[in-house]
């Protein structure tokens, strides 16, 4: 594990995995490019406290953490291709509401519990 506050370490997909929307990288494409809906992380997170996210924004805040969290972008979209893409959205919406939360608050223990 990093000494990223934002990094999450969860099993998925067979594997642990680390996602952080924390890593430098990340946070210049967020800048950039934003999400896919076109909301801030932080209203992306409401969204998920309301129900009204977007597949778009949840299969991207998944890839760009596993790719923050330590992962090349070609593997981190062979899991996408097999966990993610045309898969039922809540399980994975309840991973990157976790992410999110990890971003905005930090990543603590009790936290990681909260979305395996």
């Amino acid at each position: 594990m990093t000494d990223d506050k934002c990094a999450l370490e969860v099993e998925w997909a067979g594997g642990t995995h680390v996602f952080s929307l924390g890593h430098p990288w990340v946070q210049r494409v967020l800048t950039y490019r934003g999400l896919p809906s076109g909301v801030t992380p932080a209203g992306c997170f409401v969204q998920f406290g309301d129900a009204s996210y977007k597949s778009e924004d949840v299969e991207r805040i998944i890839e760009l953490a596993l790719i923050g969290g330590g992962m090349s972008e070609n593997d981190a979209i062979a899991l996408m291709e097999a966990h993610v893409y045309g898969k039922p959205l809540a399980t994975n919406a309840m991973l990157a509401s976790g992410i999110l939360k990890a971003l905005i608050l930090g990543a603590h223990q009790s936290d990681n519990e909260e979305i395996r």
